[in-house]
């Protein structure tokens, strides 16, 4: 028997081996291929940008366009100035030191006030109270000095008659200056109105009204008696002579009928020679009377007014609120309105002149107010500011008696004075202080501030043909002229000759054949 041996077949893929290491090193090639071509895009890429045509580096070369910098010509009036600064502050400072008016005051307190800060003040309106007393505001040049009271005479007097005539109260028949009885009707009614008890001349002048006033009834009683007497038939013939008293002599300083109320006794004299005596007597003891009641009555303590030379005036400060001691400056006003001093160096006042136009600009409000100038100083130093001037704060008067008013409380803010003084130069350089007179009144609210003042020296009269003062050229010959520019950008040299200039513009006339109108743009920088 024949063994036939079969070998196994070896699997077909056994050559396979050799044709992937084949196909693998040709993807290692296409992949080596692409990538070079990638590096030579790049790099031609590089070179390409790196290759600039003449044009090209010529226009890189180049220098930039020139900018221009133009500005319109404008049709404007034109003011030849000087610029400065202006300090504005109240020519006069009243501050207001209450004092008491009564001996029955012992301390003051504020117990009522009646303005604030900011508020206008006129004439007999009520300021405050102090201690119940009122203190209020009436027009007049001087201050008080004394109280005015019953009898009184003189200038002060008539400045109260002045003030009271003007809120609208009769003096009746007094004289100018002579406080009568029209005066004190006139103040009682003042007071009245006030809401306060009208002050008096207290009780000694009182007193002596009523001693008089009992002299005159005993006086009057013996003249009506003898008067009967005379009447009832006694005559002089039938009247026995009077014996001589037996009694005593009388006590000096013993009263008479007519200081008791009494008849006079038969003293030797007929009826008629005793009631011409007692006549006689009656119209002393009403002289005395007269006398007495002149000095008596409604009064005007010199620590209840404040006489102000002009009004209304304006509160520029309360010093204090209701409950606290009125001690030191209650209240300041001022009065008048506000002045204005420009300060000027002296280069810069050299030709400004009374009467010069002058505008004030308040820079916060960009707000123009309109002036003139008043005066010209000399140099000086000295900071502007007005006067300080105190009213008050004396004892008062010694021998009055103040009703003690009485009114709520009211309640302000305290507020810190105007300051006159803000805003000047001290002790610095020399200035020319040139006085400004405000063709309106300023407003309380610039009190203390600094503005800027420009003295107007020229006027060009007509708008005029301006351009700024940096759009003028001047040539080597000192020919001047304006460089136009129109819409495309196109420049036009156009001869001019200059005239006034005034806050950074020129007025300008064109040469012959030239051109130049408002709303063209000229040439100012580049």
């Amino acid at each position: 028997m024949t063994t036939t041996t079969i070998e196994a077949a070896e699997p077909a893929d056994a050559a396979a081996p050799p044709r992937r290491s084949r196909t693998a090193r040709r993807r290692r090639v296409l992949a080596l291929v692409a990538a070079g071509a990638a590096l030579l895009a790049v790099g031609g890429l590089g070179a390409a940008s790196l290759v600039k045509s003449p044009a090209e580096r010529a226009a890189q070369a180049a220098a930039a366009p020139n900018s221009l910098i133009t500005a319109p010509v404008t049709s404007q009036v034109l003011n030849r100035s000087v610029p400065a600064r202006a300090v504005v502050y109240p020519p006069a400072q009243y501050d207001i030191v209450p004092s008491s008016a009564s001996p029955d005051v012992t301390r003051l307190y504020v117990s009522k006030l009646a303005v604030r800060t900011g508020d206008a003040v006129n004439s007999g309106q009520l300021l405050a109270e102090v201690s119940g007393q009122p203190l209020f505001a009436l027009n007049g040049p001087v201050p008080a000095y004394r109280d005015i009271k019953p009898g009184s005479s003189g200038p002060d007097v008539t400045e109260l008659q002045d003030a009271l005539a003007g809120l609208g109260y009769s003096l009746r028949s007094d004289d100018k200056g002579a406080f009568g009885p029209g005066t004190a009707q006139a103040v009682t009614e003042f007071y009245r109105r006030l809401g306060y008890p009208v002050p008096t001349t207290g009780a000694t002048t009182q007193q002596a009204v009523d001693t008089a006033q009992k002299a005159v009834d005993a006086s009057r009683q013996t003249v009506d008696s003898l008067t009967a007497q005379k009447k009832a038939g006694q005559s002089s013939a039938a009247q026995p002579p009077t014996p001589a008293p037996t009694g005593p002599a009388p006590t000096a300083g013993a009263p008479t009928g007519a200081a008791t109320g009494a008849p006079a006794p038969a003293t030797g004299l007929d009826i008629d020679q005793q009631l011409t005596a007692a006549k006689k007597q009656l119209a002393a003891d009403r002289t005395a009377l007269d006398k007495a009641q002149a000095v008596n009555g409604p009064m005007v303590p010199a620590a209840h007014a404040v006489f102000l030379p002009t009004l209304p005036a304006s509160v520029t400060a309360v010093n204090g609120s209701v409950g606290t001691p009125a001690t030191g400056t209650l209240l300041s006003l001022t009065s008048g309105g506000l002045s204005v001093t420009g300060q000027l160096t002296p280069a810069q006042a050299a030709g400004v002149k009374t009467g010069m136009a002058v505008e004030i600009l308040v820079e916060d409000t960009n707000t123009t107010l309109k002036g003139t100038v008043g005066e010209v100083g000399a140099p000086t130093t000295a900071a502007p500011t007005g006067k300080v001037i105190t009213l008050g704060g004396g004892s008062g008067g010694t021998g009055g008696t103040s009703g003690s008013g009485s009114g709520a409380g009211g309640s302000a803010g305290n507020a810190a004075p105007g300051a006159p003084n803000a805003g000047g130069p001290g002790a610095g350089p020399a200035y020319v202080p040139v006085a400004i007179a405000p063709a309106a009144p300023l407003p309380a609210a610039l009190n203390g501030r600094n503005l800027r003042l420009t003295v107007l020296k020229d006027n060009a009269g007509q708008p005029v043909t301006a351009v700024p003062v940096a759009a003028i050229s001047t040539n080597a010959a000192g020919r001047t002229s304006v460089t136009r520019v129109d819409a495309a950008g196109n420049r036009t040299t156009v001869p001019v000759t200059t005239g006034v200039s005034a806050d950074g513009m020129v007025a300008v006339v064109p040469g012959v054949g030239a051109e130049l109108r408002p709303g063209d743009q000229v040439v100012v920088g580049r």
